[in-house]
């Protein structure tokens, strides 16, 4: 008996840390969904920043914008990727333009003035040496962004954006669409392709490829087009569907890991309660009220279909001249006992629970009560 209960305590602390472990498996294999949940709620509130500027500000900065332009219009851009310094967090806000919305992949981030390793890693940046996006002939501005960071989607998807697709830039509350009409991949160093087109106002999306390798930089270019109603309601049917997959992504992992926190809660709550010892205790009569006597009953697993044992026989009880039954010495839990004509739960639910109880169903309770001993009297009904 003493080793079965080594047993039984070893088997009990093994799937302790079982689930332990799965949890932090689990908590490891979800942090990419649940963090880029998390970072997604962070930006939308960023971009609500930049669109709730008043709209003299919002004139003054996009005057800075185009003078800016002019005098950067004859650098050449570099490749954003590499070499890029460090900003302190602090300081994103100040870099706020506004925002990268791509209908086609229901992308909707932050986008910045400045591009460097920490603008990069929360949102879109404009590519220094390019124009900021002002719109306007001979204009051409290169948005950068990551794709395949664990904490956010970016330009993941860039690469399922297609020829006649359509992107926004919205910037101090001016929303320009472009349509794409080039695709093409080129080494990092190649940044003639980067540089503007007389008579063109252009934007280029640009990101790493191929995914996880990032030899080579994909463009996605567009010329501008009227920013319309329907480009409009598409822009905000895509920041909705957005925020709706993000919910859906952090509810689901919320949910996965609230079930593997109470399977082990019921685990351990399982394991403290079978340290205490219960005797299952009752008397059966029949519809008139007197003792059933021989009577055998089976004890069950709660679930009233694993048949439980001891001593390697069957567990049953038969009930003696006063119709009473005993199960004794049982480890602290619920049982289902059983004979041809009943069927009932039975035993503690609660740590504290001093003494056990029956659970009968609704339809049960008419025929079970107790006595001055408070003993069970179970109706042996068909």
């Amino acid at each position: 008996m003493a080793e079965k209960k080594k047993k039984s305590k070893n088997g009990f602390w093994i799937q302790v840390l079982l689930m332990i472990v799965f949890l932090a498996g689990l908590l490891i294999m979800l942090y990419p969904f649940y963090v880029e949940s998390i970072n997604n709620f962070i930006d939308n509130q960023r971009i609500e920043e930049a669109q709730k500027l008043d709209a003299k500000r919002n004139a003054k900065e996009l005057a800075k914008l185009r003078a800016e332009n002019e005098r950067a219009a004859k650098k050449a851009a570099k490749d954003p990727f590499r070499g890029t310094d460090n900003m302190n967090a602090e300081k994103l806000r100040k870099h706020l333009l506004g925002r990268v919305v791509i209908p086609k992949i229901n992308v909707n981030v932050p986008l910045f003035n400045l591009t460097t390793a920490d603008t990069l890693n929360y949102g879109a940046a404009v590519l220094q040496g390019s124009s900021f996006p002002t719109g306007g002939k001979g204009k051409r501005t290169v948005i950068a962004a990551h794709r395949g960071l664990p904490e956010r989607k970016l330009f993941t998807d860039l690469d399922k954006v297609k020829k006649g697709d359509l992107f926004v830039i919205s910037v101090y509350g001016k929303n320009m669409a472009y349509k794409v009409y080039n695709i093409k991949v080129i080494k990092p160093n190649k940044v003639k392709s980067l540089l503007p087109v007389k008579d063109k106002d252009l934007a280029t999306l640009m990101t790493c490829t191929p995914y996880m390798i990032n030899s080579h930089r994909m463009l996605v270019t567009g010329y501008r087009v009227p920013y319309t109603k329907k480009i409009a309601r598409e822009v905000e049917g895509a920041s909705l569907m957005n925020n709706l997959i993000q919910a859906a992504v952090m509810l689901g992992c919320v949910m996965a890991i609230f079930s593997v926190f109470y399977i082990l809660y019921r685990i351990i709550h399982g394991g403290l309660l079978k340290k205490r010892e219960i005797n299952l205790d009752f008397i059966v009569v029949d519809a008139d009220g007197k003792p059933v006597v021989g009577e055998a009953f089976r004890l069950f697993a709660r679930n009233g279909r694993r048949k439980l044992y001891r001593n390697q026989k069957e567990f049953i009880v038969q009930s003696d001249e006063r119709g009473r039954v005993r199960f004794t010495n049982l480890p602290g839990n619920v049982y289902c006992i059983k004979n041809d004509h009943l069927s009932v739960r039975a035993g503690i639910k609660k740590l504290r629970q001093e003494n056990a109880a029956l659970y009968p169903k609704k339809k049960q309770k008419s025929f079970i009560a107790q006595d001055n001993e408070k003993i069970w009297i179970v109706k042996n009904h068909h």
